[in-house]
């Protein structure tokens, strides 16, 4: 009866302290996991921090480029009243012969997304943020690109620059640019209709650039709020 009682109080001592080994093991366990989460939460949060930075300079240069779209409107317009009343040459249409192209070309700051896309996208974990972001830069900027280089880098190569080298003597970009025969430029209609077309380009870029604003505005206060959560 000794022995055996002996043995009870063992058992019992071994299972508790196996009980407290187990217990201290999954505490363990318990606390690690929740250090790695916030660590990975913390890398997410920065990370998103820097996404943001990339979108604001993004936003900034697309803002740029619409400034740009809209002065070569108007000089392009100013150009083209000109040919269509026949009216003789002034000293302030050298600056707007120089703008009659708005030499843009767009280059996204996305140097966070490439990280992310290399070491993977899941570390965004809102689920719908992530289509977000993968959304605008690898759809929407690169149709952006498409765009500009088939509406304006061919407009350019195929109409203003052979346009440029014919009629004008020299290029200064956006100082001045006069025609060698002024009289017989504004007659030119092919040339008028060149300009008109830059004119439709730019505008309808504009408006292609404005929604592009907007896209990443809604996106800049999304990733606000899942900063703030």
């Amino acid at each position: 009866m000794l022995t055996e009682n002996k043995f009870s109080k063992y058992l019992i001592y071994a299972i508790g302290e196996i009980a407290l080994v187990v217990i201290g093991i999954l505490i363990a366990l318990s606390v690690n996991n929740s250090n790695e989460i916030r660590k990975i939460n913390k890398i997410e949060i920065n990370t998103l921090k820097e996404l943001r930075s990339d979108l604001e300079q993004n936003r900034i240069e697309i803002r740029g480029h619409i400034t740009a779209l809209e002065d070569c409107i108007t000089s392009n317009k100013i150009i083209i009243y000109h040919m269509e009343n026949k009216l003789p040459y002034n000293d302030s249409l050298g600056f707007h012969f120089s703008r009659l192209y708005p030499y843009i070309a767009f280059a996204p700051v996305q140097t966070t997304f490439d990280n992310l896309s290399q070491n993977g996208m899941k570390l965004i974990s809102n689920d719908s943020l992530r289509t977000q972001i993968s959304k605008l830069y690898g759809n929407e900027f690169e149709a952006f690109q498409v765009f500009e280089s088939t509406y304006f880098v061919e407009h350019y190569n195929n109409y203003i620059k052979p346009m440029f080298i014919k009629e004008f003597e020299t290029f200064e970009v956006f100082q001045s640019l006069k025609p060698k025969e002024y009289d017989q430029f504004i007659l030119n209609q092919e040339y008028k209709q060149v300009l008109n077309f830059t004119v439709n380009n730019c505008q309808n870029f504009i408006a292609l650039q404005n929604r592009y604003i907007e896209i990443v505005d809604n996106l800049i206060i999304n990733i606000d709020n899942e900063i703030a959560d």
